[in-house]
């Protein structure tokens, strides 16, 4: 074999198997101590990527895993909130039961409603409060963040999910609809109350200026006064509570202009802020003697209760005569986000002030917008008469001086006091001079009543040959007065003391003249020229009364215990009687000395007798009446806020022509005629809670106007303020709006329950203040109330179950899925393990090879180095 020195190719050899020894050695070494089968790329380049993989999951699983849990709290905390809430609205529940009960007094109620209030307050804070990590919840932004151009008047209540996030606008106008009789709003009625009929301790029923303590109501059955101590009276509505102080001097008008401060007031004014609400105090006919309260806000929203002490809520009496009806409203919704020429406008009509489905999860709660008024005084009673009505009328007047009166009220319509005035100057101006003692006014209902203006049973009215129509309800007949006492005329001395020959008016005669009060100047001679003694004082009076008797007067002779006393038959004013003469003989002869004074009462009650209208033929409405000298027409202009005007002539002419009485329904139609042809935003309609007539303007809201200008002359008295109590200005009272616009943002609970991109959950939590759950206005000041407020309470009841449920049921299944990622975590682990982890066994195996073949590769090099000294072998 050769043998060379300048390269040892065996050392060569044996070099590069230590040198790959030593880096299998190190790799081994490195492997082991990091416990890594991959320590880098260049390990296994295929098993790191998937290595890296599979790293990046095990850490997104864990941080899932502790999202989940962090989820499961959030929800946890949630749910516990609506517990506490779930246990308040049981209570709620309990105490409607409670107050439904008619063994609670009005005091006890009102104590309950304070235990209510306490509990809204706290469900309000729960709602507002609950937090999580500062994250409200309970206050609907767990699902979306909800805004509008006018908080107080629009609000957005989530109560589910809701599907679309963008810009909307809301139109939320009163339906209306057109009809034969002109406009017509579908606007819902306003609730109205009557009290109780109020009685003065006397047992007449009370008037405007009787005090408290002159009324028969405030005191209770043992005669104790209820107001010797001033008492609060409270009124509830619409979540408010006004407040007003009744005391004993306080009139029924001062009263009224209190309970109706206490509803109009603004809330910082301890006042329920219904602007319109009125209470009046009647006094004169169906209503008569009562409070009237109308509220302010058509339907339910406009509810009030009043309620206080017992005694005093029992007093006032107050009962609901007209049931509150919501109106009927048109809500109309765009969604801004859409192209103006692809957007569909979702709309529906509702009863109420909460419209739902108009946006999936969103319901739109609104304040009713009220619209710009004015409003006509109260108005007066009126009758169409078909065909003209004639009667005669005698009264009391006998004789020479007999009054027959023949009335005539021609057909038309009239207000009732027109046909009493009509019928009064015809009586007033009589017959021949002498007036009719029959006059006519109005009773309580407004009926036509006739009087006398004398009275007693001396007084009476006879209607007869009645003809034409029936409406007044006139009968034929007599009615006669009554009370007072009978005038008389007795004599000094009894007849026993005149002598022996008192009674022999044949040796004595005697004739005198008596009249009675009917018809004083028609005076009847009595002559007595008999000698009575056989029969004595009561021969005597027997022929005395014969000539009455003959002559038809109301008067008799009476034997009193002796003495000759002359009676009126009749009792009252004209009960009375005169004497005159004698022309034979002397009054003494009877026992007088002198002529006899007569003793008249003028006490007694006068005639008075109603008469029943046709109620099919009567209305309220306006007389516009000429003044005699020209034209005294009603003539007024109105406009709206864009200055679009209507004028309105009512015609005005003599109340004997059946013309000038101009019912409300007339008047309204004939003002919403010529709105039509005028295209201005105004109308007219009649409240027939108060009888009275209303302008307004059609456009609801702040921005709906109405302006009063009158077109007649200064001087004419029938002018608005006159006519109609309305004062010629603008009238800008309408409060709310009807435009609003809304924006809806996405603010769902998202969370990340896995690894990656799109493994998420999303959750929605509702709104649950008491306003969103429909009992911001529950009220149990009341047995009626209280019944319903169950009901409300039920369904926010089961408002809150359900999304206990919905939590409850996202809570489960976050659970299950910290259950899943937890078995996912240990697979994918377990998996990277077995491709980066290190086989330790089999390394220390590895690793001692190389170690071997590490010490091999040295003693082999060494064997090697030494290899090239054979040569110095060759050269010794």
């Amino acid at each position: 074999m050769a043998l060379r020195i300048n390269t040892n190719v065996t050392a060569l050899n044996a070099h590069m198997n230590l040198a790959l020894n030593d880096s299998r050695l190190s790799g081994s070494i490195e492997r082991l101590s990091s416990g890594l089968r991959i320590n880098k790329a260049a390990d296994d380049a295929a098993g790191l990527t998937i290595s890296e993989k599979l790293r990046t999951q095990v850490k997104g699983i864990n941080r899932a895993i502790m999202n989940v849990q962090d989820g499961i709290s959030l929800i946890q905390t949630a749910e516990g909130a609506l517990n506490e809430i779930h246990s308040m609205l049981q209570r709620m529940r309990e105490l409607a039961i409670q107050a439904s009960n008619d063994t609670l007094t009005t005091t006890d109620r009102l104590e309950i409603q304070k235990e209510i209030a306490q509990l809204k307050e706290d469900i309000n804070r729960i709602s507002w409060g609950t937090e999580f990590n500062t994250k409200k919840l309970l206050d609907g932004s767990g699902t979306a963040n909800v805004s509008t151009s006018s908080p107080k008047n629009l609000d957005g209540v989530v109560t589910g999910a809701v599907l679309t996030f963008s810009d909307f606008s809301v139109n939320v106008m009163p339906q209306e609809k057109w009809t034969i009789n002109g406009l017509t709003q579908m606007k819902g009625v306003a609730q109205q109350q009557r009290s109780a009929i109020f009685v003065r301790q006397d047992g007449e029923i009370a008037s405007g200026t009787t005090t408290l303590q002159s009324i028969s109501n405030f005191y209770d059955n043992n005669g104790y006064f209820i107001l010797d101590q001033p008492q609060t009276l409270y009124i509830q509505g619409d979540n408010h509570q006004g407040t007003l102080v009744v005391s004993k001097d306080l009139t029924l008008d001062q009263l009224a202009d209190r309970i109706e401060a206490a509803m109009t007031t603004d809330q910082l004014g301890n006042g329920l802020h219904f602007e319109a609400s009125s209470c009046q105090f009647i006094d004169f006919g169906e209503s008569n003697g009562q409070f009237n309260v109308t509220s302010g806000k058509n339907g339910l929203i406009g509810r009030v209760n009043f309620t206080g002490e017992e005694s005093l809520v029992r007093a006032l009496a107050f009962q609901q005569v007209v049931a509150p009806e919501d109106p009927v409203y048109s809500i109309a919704v765009a969604n801004l986000g859409v192209a103006p020429g692809s957007r569909a406008v979702l709309t529906t009509q509702i009863a109420g002030h909460r419209a739902a489905g108009l946006i999936e999860g969103l319901d739109l709660m609104f304040q009713p917008p009220s619209n710009a008024y004015a409003r006509t005084v109260s108005a007066t009673l009126g009758i169409n008469i078909a065909t003209a009505v004639s009667f005669h009328v005698t009264d009391s007047r006998v004789g020479a001086s007999v009054v027959d009166v023949s009335v005539v009220v021609p057909a038309g319509d009239f207000s009732m006091e027109q046909v009493a005035s009509i019928m009064n100057e015809q009586l007033s101006l009589g017959v021949g001079g002498n007036t009719s003692y029959a006059r006519v006014r109005l009773n309580d209902s407004y009926a036509l009543q006739f009087y006398t203006t004398n009275t007693g049973s001396s007084a009476y009215v006879s209607i007869a040959a009645l003809a034409g129509s029936t409406e007044l309800g006139l009968r034929n007949g007599r009615v006669t007065g009554s009370g007072g006492s009978r005038g008389y005329a007795q004599a000094t001395l009894p007849m026993s003391d005149l002598g022996p020959n008192a009674f022999n008016f044949a040796a004595n005669p005697m004739t005198f003249s008596i009249a009675d009060d009917h018809d004083p100047t028609a005076f009847t001679s009595i002559v007595l020229n008999t000698d009575y003694t056989g029969g004595g004082i009561d021969s005597l009076v027997l022929a005395i009364n014969q000539q009455i008797d003959d002559n038809g007067l109301m008067i008799r002779a009476y034997n009193e215990a002796g003495y000759i006393r002359f009676e009126s038959l009749e009792t009252g004013a004209y009960s009375g009687f005169t004497f005159s003469g004698p022309l034979l003989g002397s009054y003494a002869q009877l026992g007088f000395a002198g002529i006899p004074p007569v003793t008249a009462n003028v006490n007694g009650n006068p005639v008075s007798q109603d008469y029943a209208y046709d109620q099919l033929a009567v209305g309220y409405g306006f007389a516009v009446v000429t003044d005699g000298v020209g034209l005294d027409n009603l003539s007024f202009y109105t406009i709206d806020q864009d200055g679009t005007g209507v004028s309105l002539g009512i015609v005005a002419t003599d109340p004997m022509l059946g013309t000038s009485f101009h019912r409300l329904v007339s008047i309204a139609d004939q003002y919403n005629t010529s709105v039509q042809l005028t295209g201005a935003k105004l109308a007219a309609e009649v409240e027939t809670g108060t009888q009275t007539l209303r302008f307004y303007a059609t456009t609801p809201g702040e921005e709906g106007q109405i302006t009063f200008s009158d077109l007649a002359d200064a001087s004419s008295d029938n002018v608005l303020k006159a006519t109609f109590g309305i004062t010629p200005q603008t009238y800008d009272n309408g409060t709310g709006q009807y435009e609003f616009t809304m924006h809806v943002r996405d603010a769902f609970i998202q969370f990340q329950i896995g690894p990656n991109q799109g493994h998420t959950a999303k959750a929605n939590i509702i709104r649950t203040d008491v306003k969103a759950l429909g009992i911001e206005d529950l009220d149990l000041t009341n047995i009626r109330v209280a019944e319903e407020a169950i009901g409300l309470v039920d369904k926010a009841l089961q408002r809150i179950s359900s999304e206990r449920a919905k939590l409850g049921a996202i809570q489960n299944r976050m659970e299950y899925t910290n259950n899943s990622l937890n078995v996912a975590l240990q697979n994918m682990s377990a998996s990277e393990s077995r491709i980066r982890d290190v086989d330790m066994a089999r390394e220390v195996i590895e690793l001692t090879r190389f170690q071997v073949l590490q010490q091999s590769s040295n003693a082999m090099l060494a064997q090697a180095n030494i290899t090239p000294q054979r040569v110095l072998d060759l050269l010794r």
